[in-house]
């Protein structure tokens, strides 16, 4: 009879806590909790958005290619006997492909003019660099940034943001485009080449 009763109690006590734990309420979130929540989503969704929104060309950051200097010593743009003087006799003169010939900054016949690697136009004194290249121990200066080939995305980043912002969003992790005047409307513009993200060479772009 001892047995039976401390069976049956056994039971009760079993089915007394079985209820217990259903009646235990689930934790369910509050609507602040739920818009916060979803609110937090937006915006992360917005922040993705605007780093692909295209930015608009007035913008962009401007590079004044003419007044760059090369080895902070003479400008892109110059004059032959300015450039000879400090860098010295040109590597070697060419005639230009007149039939194929396009997007040039002289209108009149000119011959390029080349120099460790990089290419200037030459028309009588007058000599415009089209084509630089950086080279170990050169540089180029422009607004108290100096560029080197040791010069990184990363670093173009954080003197031309919205110029680096553009060429991401439009898929580019080897050329940076820059204004060249403040003039909204310029036809030239500054192109910036990497390779294996290392600065090789500044290109003075005029279209056709």
């Amino acid at each position: 009879m001892h047995r039976v009763f401390l069976s049956l109690l056994i039971v009760c006590a079993t089915a007394c806590h079985n209820n217990t734990a259903d009646d235990e309420p689930t934790a369910v979130p509050a609507p602040s909790e739920l818009a916060i929540t979803s609110l937090e989503k937006v915006e992360d969704e917005d922040s993705v958005l605007k780093a692909h929104e295209d930015i608009d060309w007035k913008e962009i950051e401007v590079f004044l290619f003419s007044k760059a200097l090369i080895d902070n010593k003479v400008p892109l743009h110059t004059t032959l006997s300015r450039f000879t003087a400090v860098l010295g006799e040109a590597d070697s003169l060419a005639e230009p492909n007149w039939e194929y010939l396009c997007g040039t900054q002289f209108e009149d016949n000119f011959q390029y003019f080349y120099k460790d690697g990089s290419r200037f136009e030459l028309y009588k004194d007058t000599l415009f660099c089209s084509e630089y290249k950086l080279t170990p121990g050169h540089t180029v200066a422009h607004a108290g940034i100096t560029f080197s080939s040791n010069t990184t995305w990363a670093d173009m980043k954080k003197h031309f943001p919205k110029a680096v912002q553009q060429a991401e969003n439009v898929g580019y992790t080897d050329m940076i485009t820059l204004r060249d005047a403040d003039v909204e409307d310029s036809d030239s513009s500054v192109r910036f080449y990497f390779e294996s993200g290392k600065l090789v060479r500044i290109v003075y772009f005029v279209p056709c």
